[in-house]
């Protein structure tokens, strides 16, 4: 995925470009468009996620149509696993950078929240290699213990470091 950071800055119109000419505007700028690349990362992330949902609903759908029943539970259990992460990935914070915040974040900080997404970006990635195996074992008629664990794992990484975005963001406050 290119860097969006890089895209941001080129999408500038001109209004954006005459305050980083203002000593006032010029850090604000650069931080909310820093911001804003990381809300547009964030709102892809999601879309991934419900990419794999929606792929796990076909191996859940290609199990019923086989008549195999056991295990649907399990499958449950992880959909909803999936998109409660799905839903914290989405909505955590992005970090107020405006002239009044109570918690002030900076050019660096953002940055960093923003290769943290990126990081996040790469395990749902991982996400998808194992959900794709997964469901390829549900197509032929079963369910794969070690595979749906490999989804499991993924799904806490994913969750370790969007619990690490928050120290990284108000440092443990």
């Amino acid at each position: 995925m290119t860097d969006l950071r890089d895209q941001v800055v080129e999408d500038r119109g001109v209004i954006k470009k005459i305050q980083l000419l203002f000593p006032g505007y010029h850090g604000y700028r650069i931080n909310e468009d820093l911001r804003d690349a990381d809300v547009i990362l964030k709102d892809e992330l999601y879309k991934k996620m419900l990419d794999v949902i929606t792929n796990l609903k076909t191996g859940e759908s290609s199990l019923v149509s086989a008549g195999q029943f056991k295990g649907l539970e399990s499958i449950g259990a992880l959909r909803s696993r999936i998109q409660s992460a799905a839903e914290i990935v989405k909505h955590h914070g992005a970090g107020y950078s405006g002239i009044s915040a109570p918690i002030r974040v900076d050019a660096k900080k953002i940055s960093a929240l923003y290769d943290l997404d990126m990081k996040i970006f790469d395990q749902i990635q991982n996400l998808q290699k194992s959900m794709n195996l997964f469901v390829q074992e549900c197509m032929s008629g079963g369910i794969d213990q070690s595979k749906m664990q490999d989804i499991i794992s993924t799904l806490s990484a994913i969750t370790d470091l969007n619990n690490s975005r928050e120290t990284l963001l108000y440092g443990g406050v």
